[in-house]
């Protein structure tokens, strides 16, 4: 003969008055605990969860286009604070922001961008009367170099820089070619 037992849900040991109990006691201090951590956080730093404030974003190195539109997006206000000559970046490429880019600030707040005016010029030296060698000797140094070189007939001397396109004073990228026009030398007596 076969005996069938009967469970009930739950087992045995939790249908009885102790564990049910102590089941209650369990949830309450939990509940207590994630009751009373809500009731801090929200004590010690109330502005974390209720504030529509952002983290200012990094716009170093975007255009001053694109920098402008990313700032608009989250509610700050961009304002251009003007140029400054950079070797670095290009032409119109935010290179500084104040304030720095991780600053917490409420919306509508100003920020200011300064852009890249392009690379310093460098003048373009004085070097009329100085043969070539010495003439792009100075042009390396100053931060230019010798572009094309044309001759032309007259002068006391070979080789003498008689002029420089553009002209002596004038502001080029660094690096940029100079053009040199030097003497060829007396013309041979006919």
């Amino acid at each position: 003969m076969r005996t069938r037992r009967h469970f009930t849900s739950g087992g045995p040991l939790l249908q009885s008055g102790p564990w049910r109990g102590f089941l209650r006691d369990v949830g309450l201090i939990v509940l207590t605990f994630i009751v009373g951590y809500g009731i801090s956080v929200l004590w010690l730093s109330p502005g974390s969860v209720f504030t529509k404030d952002h983290s200012l974003p990094r716009v170093l190195g975007l255009t001053e286009t694109q920098a402008r539109s990313k700032l608009n997006e989250i509610g700050f206000r961009p304002r251009l604070d003007g140029e400054r000559q950079s070797d670095t970046f290009s032409r119109g490429t935010v290179i500084w922001q104040d304030p720095p880019p991780g600053t917490v600030l409420p919306p509508n707040s100003v920020v200011q961008l300064v852009v890249s005016a392009g690379p310093s010029l460098v003048a373009v030296p004085d070097v009329i009367g100085i043969n070539l060698p010495l003439a792009t000797r100075i042009f390396t140094a100053a931060g230019v170099r010798v572009g094309v070189v044309d001759t032309v007939a007259g002068g006391e001397e070979r080789g003498i820089v008689l002029a420089t396109r553009p002209a002596a004073g004038v502001g080029r990228p660094r690096g940029a070619p100079v053009a040199i026009v030097i003497s060829r030398g007396p013309e041979p007596a006919p």
